[in-house]
């Protein structure tokens, strides 16, 4: 019986024919809220970011990290017995996500109207680069030509990829919503769903603010911002040569920031974008290079202002980071770690034990769970 400790998501059955890291960040949210994934796998190689270097165990770091607490099942979906074997499992299944183009899992007998005759309840989440129809339906993409098309690189006169998977990260935890709300909606009236969640406009949540803008005629804040032109939102160096960020966009914070390197004079320039704010701000990185990073991240914290060091990956992965406590040592299949982020849903999620699995690792055990030759 579950208890009200359960996970949310506890007798939940996904099976993930996804490839790749959006399907990965929507599997790492389902498995957090204890859902049981099923990572059905092509058998020779399996998904690509198992051999994506560096490894840890024999397995890719990514793969390694995304996929905590799966089982892997190897099926050729290209075959019609084990496409027949996936239609079997679908009966049980709670959810079923793949990424393949308009059309691929129809042509291999496992297309949402076959298994939904099997199983009305099941919900069917897509995840195509342009979606299910429409004129661009066949195009193919990945994360940087979605950041690309979407406006995310026109800041730069040099567009340059991001240093973050806009898409593909956005992609998967927009799928993530649509899976919860389709099992929520699914719960009031028995029925499944198929979910068309392309990945194409994924990263427009992030631009809402700046396409806004942009739609208004410009001119507004977060152009200010994202250029960082503004004294009080900007990063500074310090004496050690490290580098802190400053985001004191209220007055109170800027004028409090000021008292803190002796500069009140500067109280009204904070959000000037003109010459009275690049005179400023030179004034302020003038007395922000006078001491080490240390000591003006300590001064802040004293003073609770928002101001926090530029941290490369390790280091925010490091004990002494303030974001230590949402990083785990994650396990990899034959030995060794990482630490990386778990539980990513901190309020309701439970980073599984167990590691990653190894390619094809259970599928003999699934198949004689589920009846299966």
């Amino acid at each position: 019986m579950k208890t009200p400790s359960s996970p949310p998501l506890d007798g939940t059955l996904v099976l993930d024919c996804t490839r790749m890291l959006p399907g990965g960040v929507l599997a790492r949210m389902l498995l957090d809220l204890g859902a049981r994934v099923i990572k059905v796998e092509e058998p020779r190689g399996g998904d690509l970011l198992r051999a994506t270097p560096p490894l840890v165990g024999g397995i890719g770091a990514g793969f390694a990290a995304l996929y905590r607490g799966a089982q892997s099942l190897c099926l050729n979906l290209k075959d019609p017995p084990d496409a027949a074997r996936l239609r079997a499992l679908a009966k049980h299944a709670d959810v079923l996500a793949e990424s393949f183009r308009p059309g691929t899992m129809e042509k291999w007998g496992v297309g949402y109207d076959r298994l939904a005759s099997g199983n009305p309840a099941l919900v069917v989440c897509s995840m195509s680069s342009f979606g299910a129809s429409g004129p661009s339906s066949r195009g193919v993409g990945h994360d940087l030509n979605f950041a690309a098309l979407a406006g995310a690189l026109a800041s730069s006169t040099e567009p340059l990829p991001l240093p973050v998977p806009l898409a593909d990260v956005g992609g998967g935890l927009l799928a993530a919503s649509a899976v919860l709300a389709a099992l929520l909606r699914r719960a009031r009236t028995g029925r499944g769903a198929f979910l068309d969640q392309p990945l194409a406009p994924a990263p427009l949540p992030f631009l809402l603010w700046p396409l806004a803008e942009a739609a208004a005629g410009g001119g507004g804040l977060w152009e200010r911002l994202s250029a960082g032109v503004l004294p009080a939102y900007r990063c500074y160096r310090c004496a050690d040569g490290r580098s802190v960020s400053l985001c004191a966009l209220e007055p109170k914070f800027w004028t409090a920031f000021l008292d803190l390197v002796g500069l009140p004079e500067l109280a009204g320039a904070g959000l000037d974008p003109g010459p009275e704010g690049r005179a400023a701000a030179e004034r302020v990185q003038e007395a922000m290079g006078r001491e080490p990073s240390a000591h003006w991240l300590e001064k802040a914290t004293e003073r609770a202002l928002p101001l926090s060091a530029v941290n490369g990956l390790a280091e925010a992965a490091s004990g002494a980071s303030p974001l230590a406590p949402f990083f785990e040592a994650t396990p990899a299949p034959g030995g060794g770690s990482l630490r990386a982020p778990g539980p990513l849903v901190t309020s309701l999620g439970v980073t599984p034990p167990a590691p990653a699995p190894a390619l094809g690792e259970h599928t003999d055990a699934i198949l004689r769970e589920f009846g299966l030759s």
